[in-house]
């Protein structure tokens, strides 16, 4: 009897916008933090919803940024890169990486695909800059309290710890296909 062949999960991000927004600066401190948050804006099916949270980010007057912005589809933009801090929690900006997702901080659960492509995100950056993937190192903006501005999302209804078991899964994926490297 022949084997089925099981269908191939994607590993790596699915990145469809790179930019390098004007809202970040230079990164003082080690990372050791990936902060989740919500855009609080609705996401619309295709890119144009990242194409204008993307916008807003390389807005000035905006004073915000991310690192990365995920919708629901599972499609990424990268936007500041890991080397830079993004303007996003407050007194954790130098030491933290950041993913904005789009949604709601009201939801009561969030896509599949979106805590998907999350993980990878964290499983690459957890491999690549060896932040543990645990309650205390990937982490919601808004269990940063004050010192993260004071922020409440990504909400009660987001699954942090199925977050965190779907992107240990992606780092055992990753370190078999080989190790992500930092730049030199």
């Amino acid at each position: 009897m022949a084997k089925k062949k099981r269908p191939r999960v994607r590993v790596y991000p699915r990145v469809v916008i790179r930019k390098d927004v004007r809202n970040q600066s230079a990164r003082a401190g080690s990372i050791d933090r990936i902060v989740i948050h919500s855009t609080e804006s609705h996401n619309r099916p295709g890119s144009g919803d990242i194409q204008a949270i993307v916008s807003w980010f390389d807005n000035p007057s905006a004073q915000a940024s991310s690192h990365v912005i995920v919708d629901a589809e599972g499609q990424s933009a990268r936007i500041v890169d890991d080397e830079k801090k993004a303007w996003t929690q407050a007194q954790y900006n130098s030491r933290a990486l950041s993913i904005e997702q789009i949604g709601f901080a009201a939801q009561k659960s969030w896509p599949l695909e979106q805590y998907r492509e999350t993980a990878r995100w964290v499983a690459y950056w957890s491999l690549k800059w060896g932040v543990p993937i645990d309650a205390t190192h990937v982490v919601t903006h808004a269990s940063l309290g004050a010192a993260g501005g004071g922020h409440h999302d990504p909400g009660p209804g987001y699954d942090m710890a199925k977050l965190r078991r779907i992107a240990k899964r992606r780092a055992v994926a990753m370190r078999l296909r080989g190790k992500p490297r930092r730049k030199r």
